[in-house]
């Protein structure tokens, strides 16, 4: 049975008769952060209907990539290039310096990440949640805050109703203020990780509204800020950040008689040649990777690492050809078709 649907699916695909695909967990939108500001189209874009534009700073730079020595002690820092596995490396200098007085006056100021997404289609889209991964070289103090706008932030701006990160419950009031130490959950702020060989970011969950999800008119823009600190103004304190995702509950049309076959697994780079890579959400200890041929049949499988957002996958020893890349974690599955070259 699993392969007749399958076979049927990828021809229908092929014909360009796919209509729509319900999502529990729907990626509208992904910025992995990893090689640009704008890695590929295919992944920030997965869905229809969504038009994405490149993550851009407001006065925040990018990492020099260099090891920097500090003044008072002499000491080299690590160093961090602006673009790699780890994700993106900015500071509010090349070289990681002024990350604690030059915003000491909030978060709502000058010094920002920004990341759009417009509705293009002629229907409201919804969006539930903003999960991101972020940390701060060099340093155990750093902070991060959030907000978003449907005006671009000119006449509105709303903190998010609340999230998770790997201390548990965030406090609602907190996301739009760097917050101070507490314990409490009202009180509790974003607190970044250290990050270094052996630590590394952290995932953190936020929802738009408390329940329904944010609605996006058609033409409308979303805007999400998001704003680092850090607690010392020496060189090498250094923000991390990656795998930025927007998700949805609403089912969504997942391809269209010019599209690709994909639904809403935003697998890349498609056409492929040896490696995919397979970004997704946190994987859970039961999360696999699997590839299907155009007759169904099972022709690879992975295991997903445990808390890790994106899989890579070796394709070298199959064929060219069309196939079906599924991610199964739990009761969520998403699939996308690629192309083997």
């Amino acid at each position: 049975m699993k392969k007749n649907l399958l076979s049927t699916l990828l021809l229908l695909a092929g014909l360009g008769l796919a209509e729509k695909a319900a999502a529990q967990t729907q990626v509208f939108v992904q910025w992995p952060l990893k090689r640009n500001a704008s890695d590929s189209a295919a992944v920030r874009r997965p869905t229809t209907g969504v038009t994405a534009g490149a993550a851009t700073f407001r006065r925040y730079v990018l990492s020099n990539g260099l090891a920097n020595v500090v003044a008072s002690t002499g000491a080299a820092t690590t160093a961090y290039a602006p673009y790699s596995s780890l994700g993106q490396a900015f500071g509010t200098a090349a070289t990681g310096a002024g990350g604690s007085s030059a915003i000491s006056t909030g978060p709502r100021r000058k010094w920002f990440e920004q990341f759009t997404i417009t509705n293009s289609g002629t229907t409201p889209l919804r969006v539930d949640s903003l999960i991101f991964s972020a940390g701060t070289a060099n340093s155990a103090n750093g902070r991060a805050a959030l907000a978003y706008s449907l005006s671009g932030f000119a006449t509105d701006s709303a903190d998010f109703a609340g999230g998770k990160g790997p201390g548990g419950v965030l406090g609602a009031a907190a996301n739009g203020s760097f917050g101070a130490a507490s314990t409490t959950t009202a009180a509790n702020p974003i607190v970044l990780p250290n990050v270094s060989a052996t630590t590394p970011t952290s995932t953190y969950r936020m929802a738009f509204l408390s329940s329904g999800g944010l609605s996006i008119a058609a033409n409308a823009t979303l805007t999400v800020r998001l704003y680092f600190r850090v607690g010392s103004d020496t060189e090498g304190r250094y923000f991390i950040l990656r795998d930025v995702i927007l998700k949805s509950q609403q089912a969504v049309v997942s391809a269209t008689r010019a599209g690709l076959a994909s639904t809403n697994l935003a697998a890349y780079p498609n056409p492929v040649q040896n490696r995919l890579s397979v970004p997704h959400t946190a994987a859970s200890r039961d999360a696999r990777v699997t590839v299907f041929s155009t007759t169904g049949a099972r022709v690879a499988s992975f295991s997903a690492q445990p808390g890790t957002t994106e899989t890579a996958v070796d394709l070298s020893s199959l064929g060219r050809g069309l196939y079906l890349v599924e991610y199964a974690d739990g009761g969520q599955r998403s699939s996308a078709r690629i192309t083997k070259e």
